[in-house]
């Protein structure tokens, strides 16, 4: 399963039980939205609707636009935004490079652990066309070097090998300044304690939580759960309770 296209379509159902879902910087872009008495926003590359619940959840001034290019992913955050009783978005199957939505249309541009799946430059200057004026870009990801200290890039045979389209700080950064009319406004760090069960994790990585398993063949995969399983019984004493810090970041640029 090596086609991206296919690796969501086949997950979608599974996403929201086998991925972990931060609060935080929900809290913090509430403080970001206080000043709005309405905002209109767009979550790129959406998923399930994960964060898309949590921002409509906790900010009710908010309208969302869900986009995401798998009709799957669409039909799995209508479900579970209309389970909770949400009517203030629209959800509609779309490519991060071209946004169904017009010009100085938005308040505000999200995408959450989705930025290294979309063509960079293109979906900045898309979310730059749709922006009104003193909008922004807010961009939570994992950066490459976050990705190789977490369980998964200390323990995994092969992950930071395989996992390399994630970017480094340096590279939105450069990315952001090249796009005209945006400027990089703020970087907020977030820390995350994690503990996990062995067989949670093993769980989480056939389920393929993390879109870099897909590009394991089976059978190797396979393999690397067994090498994984032996090198975490080695380094903690309760597989029960394995223990980890987890980064992420949050970066906002402002549309001029």
């Amino acid at each position: 399963m090596n086609d991206m296209d296919e690796h969501f379509s086949w997950v979608a159902d599974k996403y929201n039980y086998v991925r972990t879902t931060d609060r935080q910087p929900i809290e913090y872009i509430q403080a970001l939205l206080s000043k709005y008495e309405k905002c209109f926003a767009v979550d790129v590359g959406c998923g399930p609707g994960r964060y898309s619940l949590l921002l409509l959840q906790i900010v009710p001034q908010l309208h969302l636009t869900c986009l995401d290019r798998s009709s799957k992913m669409i039909a799995e955050t209508e479900r579970v935004l209309r389970a909770a009783k949400i009517d203030r978005f629209e959800a509609i199957t779309s490519d991060a490079s071209a946004f169904p939505l017009g010009a100085n249309s938005v308040d505000v541009v999200f995408t959450f652990n989705a930025i290294h799946h979309f063509i960079m430059p293109a979906f900045l200057r898309e979310s730059k066309r749709v922006l009104r004026s003193g909008g922004f870009i807010g961009i939570y990801t994992r950066l490459l070097s976050q990705n190789e200290t977490s369980i998964w890039g200390k323990y995994f045979p092969d992950f930071n090998f395989v996992e390399r389209r994630l970017y480094s700080l340096d590279n939105i950064e450069a990315a952001i300044r090249s796009i005209p009319g945006l400027t990089l406004d703020t970087i907020k760090f977030f820390r995350f304690e994690r503990v996990s069960s062995l067989e949670r994790l093993i769980e989480q990585a056939r389920a393929r939580h993390y879109s870099t398993f897909s590009l394991y063949n089976e059978e190797r995969l396979e393999e690397c759960i067994s090498d994984f399983r032996e090198n975490v019984m080695r380094a903690f004493p309760d597989a029960n309770q394995i223990r980890w810090s987890d980064g992420n970041v949050f970066l906002t640029a402002k549309a001029r």
